[in-house]
């Protein structure tokens, strides 16, 4: 089962790359649009059309294999399609309709560029850009309910004693336990129980919002933090394209462009970490009380004044380690069967929608019922803490990252623009360089400073989402819903055979598409001249 979750995770994070430039390169093209606007200076206005040829051929390529990616989520976890047809229903819904505004907005924007004023192009381009954003919002809320699944209230707490109530009860509480628990009994994954014949209509409704993901705090936090974190990612690539012109033409027309990126960008990058990341980490130990102990490596409860202060606004407060969760486990002198009756689940009802199911509970019902949630909660702790030094030394080495990218951002924007203090100190530093090392100079430096930047910026972000997605094992949705009750049960699925032949597929798509997006930067006149053709072709036949 490992391989196939893994060919999952490829997928998402080869799709991230196209997602990353999609959100990322608006902010320099209204930029270049910005000061064209401003100066009349033709540069920009070259550099948004190039730019533009980029966007839309990653665009594409975002299409191709967010579409790869949705079709692989569903049949590789076809358990997630009770989560689709109720509370992620309404998100994906208005999904759909974002992805379809940015197709019109894109092509509007293509027509119309140097045929409207430079700020009706900002205007047409916000607007793509808006839904774009729109989009990642809606699909991190989705996301973000599977790390806190907002709208269950006190059902994972009635598993998990140390886990928070999740909002208010917007699900049929019953028939969530019901179905968790003739699962266990009738040993049919949940996958395998839904995609039966007429159990949609036996189950019924077991949703009782429809827009209660986009109610939860944890993912209006997680938006901001993950569609920030992609725009600084997006636009660092950008940036680190435009180094690389530079420094192979020394044409002082690139110093230009990254002028007007890096100033955006450096602002960006120092509010994510300040703000937005703290305020996510806040969240993470409010609500993924297991996770935050992996990425603090707390085996046992410790002390750390600096972390307490940042995490609970007490400097005093003790980092809860998984041996305080294993107490609170052991306390807990409960039985599935009285975790059942507590939200009006008993045998006869589990028995009669087991028939109805067409599902044989025999005698296992009575042992899964006799069952004591201590042990269940104590394996999942022990469970979690396999991962513990993972987690523990990605989130570490993504704040690593994280510090170098803004350094090398607050460097290079010291380089290019005024800033008081700073660009003398770093005037100084490169004076220093020069005479250390005699095969420096500006230009290999400018590259070299953006090629940090778009690195330490990437990293943080692949280690940033491994955290998120592996901190909340051994769970699929927290507290709620395992792997193995989700992931597809057809032998051929997780074959090495099929698995090899996806990935093979994943990267062909992938990395081709990267290849076009190189070519397509490196060939700037070339292209720009071939676009020009193509518009004004397109022009001709509108009017």
């Amino acid at each position: 089962m490992q391989a196939i979750l893994n060919l999952s995770a490829l997928g998402v994070y080869m799709h991230g790359v196209f997602v990353s430039i999609t959100l990322g390169l608006p902010l320099a093209m209204i930029s270049f649009l910005y000061l064209y606007m401003k100066t009349g200076d033709e540069t920009y206005m070259k550099a948004t059309k190039l730019a533009t040829v980029v966007l839309s051929i990653n665009f594409a390529l975002g299409a191709i294999t967010g579409t790869l990616v949705e079709f692989g989520l569903l049949t590789v976890w076809p358990g997630t399609l009770l989560v689709v047809a109720s509370t992620a229903l309404a998100p994906l819904a208005l999904e759909l309709i974002a992805f379809t505004m940015e197709v019109a907005l894109l092509i509007l924007f293509i027509v119309t560029l140097g045929r409207v004023s430079a700020g009706k192009s900002i205007g047409i381009l916000a607007a793509y850009w808006a839904f774009a954003l729109f989009s990642g919002i809606l699909i991190t809320a989705v996301n973000s309910w599977q790390q806190a699944p907002w709208g269950v209230g006190p059902i994972a707490k009635a598993l998990y004693p140390y886990m928070p109530e999740y909002g208010p009860l917007a699900m049929d509480a019953q028939k969530l336990v019901a179905l968790k628990i003739i699962a266990l009994a009738s040993g049919e994954s949940l996958q395998a129980i839904l995609q039966g014949a007429g159990v949609a209509e036996t189950i019924g409704i077991v949703l009782n919002d429809p827009f209660i993901i986009l109610k939860s705090p944890y993912a209006w936090v997680s938006i901001a933090h993950n569609l920030l974190a992609a725009i600084i990612v997006g636009a660092s690539i950008a940036l680190l394209g435009w180094a690389y012109r530079y420094y192979a033409t020394g044409n002082p027309y690139y110093i230009k462009l990254l002028a007007a990126i890096i100033v955006p960008l450096l602002a960006l990058s120092l509010v994510q970490p300040t703000i937005v990341g703290h305020e996510m980490a806040v969240q993470v130990v409010k609500y993924n009380p297991t996770k935050w102990a992996l990425i603090e490596g707390a085996e046992k409860t410790k002390y750390s004044p600096i972390k307490a202060l940042l995490a609970y606004g007490d400097p005093n407060h003790p980092i809860y380690g998984l041996d305080h969760y294993a107490k609170q486990c052991e306390e807990y002198k409960v039985t599935v069967r009285e975790v059942a009756l507590s939200v009006g689940v008993d045998e006869k009802m589990l028995r009669d929608l087991g028939s109805k199911l067409g599902l044989q509970l025999d005698g296992r019902l009575d042992a899964v019922l006799n069952t004591q949630v201590r042990d269940l909660c104590l394996a999942d702790l022990e469970k979690a803490r396999e991962r513990m030094d993972k987690v523990h030394y990605a989130y570490y080495l993504k704040i690593g990252s994280a510090v170098t990218g803004v350094i090398a951002t607050v460097a290079l924007a010291a380089m290019l623009v005024r800033i008081p203090v700073l660009s003398p100190i770093v005037s100084f530093a490169e004076s220093i360089i020069y005479r250390l090392f005699s095969f420096v100079n500006r230009r290999s430096l400018v590259l070299l400073l953006a090629a940090l930047i778009a690195f330490g910026f990437a990293t943080t972000s692949v280690l940033g989402w491994y955290v998120r997605e592996v901190g909340r094992k051994p769970w699929t949705v927290y507290g709620l819903v395992y792997p193995e009750e989700v992931v597809s049960v057809v032998d051929y699925a997780t074959s090495p055979a099929f698995v090899a032949f996806a990935a093979f597929l994943i990267l062909a798509i992938n990395l081709s598409g990267v290849a076009a997006l190189v070519f397509v930067a490196s060939r700037a006149d070339e292209i720009s001249e071939s676009v020009k053709k193509i518009i004004e072709t397109i022009r001709s036949g509108a009017e």
